[in-house]
């Protein structure tokens, strides 16, 4: 375990670095909580929905705006996704991600959103919404955008999940937080995995919660995604599971759930694959619906398979979610 590793493994479990660093913690976050208190925000050209989080590294954002864009999709709007493109570097902004394109130029987690919606990719999120509604688009979903202060959204859904949704409560670099457990109060709602939902850290946020599951969905090759695979190939079967993602404790954790017997090779999120980090692996490969992205432009894998996830929510949030979009779609 490096030195990174150890950090993020104190910030949910404690101990002497997270402490160390505590002042630098509480400086972290009252500088958030007087950004966000002076932040000049302004509405978008387009009714605009938010999928953030208020700790650092993956609380299935990308999944979640992915459901809610074939959510808008299904109800007859024509959505597009709005993001920063972590990592991409387009020839201009606001930039249209092609199918076709690159991680290196459009970014692992635009790609897989392109895969089900349209989408800008803009550090400006005004300058990429603009771009979205000249091309006939009527709402976005904008994925991790919680602290972009300069925007005003219709809708802003936080996500968290785990029994320590907040970790140790402190912010950056003693903690996981990008600022204080008060800013909760700034979202529509919540959005919480079945641990999240009931723990403790949550108990005085006044602001609706609602629970999702990320579910498995299916099982593909990576060189024929349109192939769907048993998923009964995973059960006591001895695959080699490759990521570059967040949290990928909980890649293994899925596989280990489908009977897999796992050898996890994790690299750091956002990892741009290349050949010579897959090919001395032994078959199979699993990955990522995010990871397989960034490999299909490989040639000569070994026998990669992709693990896709997909979202379900309560029924409670879509009642409340169809009557919120009912007023952005027929405001008063």
């Amino acid at each position: 375990m490096n030195w990174r590793q150890e950090l993020e493994r104190q910030w949910y479990a404690g101990g002497a670095w997270s402490d160390l660093l505590r002042p630098l913690g509480v400086m972290y976050c009252a500088a958030a909580a007087r950004r966000r208190a002076q932040a000049q925000r302004s509405p978008a050209v387009l009714p605009s929905i938010v999928v953030g989080n208020l700790t650092v590294g993956g609380s299935a954002k990308t999944p979640v705006s992915m459901a809610l864009l074939q959510y808008l999709q299904a109800q007859s709007w024509h959505p597009a996704a709005i993001s920063r493109g972590y990592g991409a570097h387009p020839p201009a902004e606001p930039y249209a991600v092609m199918p076709g394109d690159l991680p290196q130029r459009a970014g692992d987690e635009p790609l897989l959103l392109r895969s089900v919606a349209p989408v800008y990719l803009s550090r400006v999120r005004h300058a990429g919404i603009a771009a979205a509604a000249a091309a006939g688009h009527d709402i976005v979903v904008l994925d991790d955008g919680f602290q972009h202060l300069a925007l005003q959204p219709s809708l802003s859904l936080v996500l968290l999940q785990g029994e320590a949704p907040l970790g140790n409560g402190r912010c950056l670099p003693a903690g996981p937080l990008r600022e204080g457990k008060a800013a909760l109060q700034e979202a529509d709602a919540l959005l919480c995995d079945p641990a999240a939902a009931t723990s403790p850290d949550l108990t005085d946020i006044a602001r609706p919660i609602f629970r999702y599951e990320q579910q498995v969905t299916r099982l593909s090759p990576l060189a024929g995604p349109e192939q769907e695979l048993p998923l009964a190939l995973l059960c006591k079967r001895q695959i080699h599971a490759v990521t570059g993602i967040a949290r990928p404790e909980r890649f293994r954790h899925t596989l280990e759930s489908l009977g897999a017997q796992v050898s996890m090779h994790a690299f750091p999120d956002h990892h741009v694959f290349r050949q010579h980090d897959l090919a001395q692996l032994p078959p199979p490969l699993v990955m990522t619906s995010k990871d397989a992205v960034k490999c299909r432009h490989i040639d000569d894998l070994p026998e990669t398979w992709v693990l896709e996830i997909g979202i379900r929510w309560e029924s409670a949030f879509r009642v409340w979610l169809d009557q919120r979009l009912a007023s952005l779609r027929n405001p008063q």
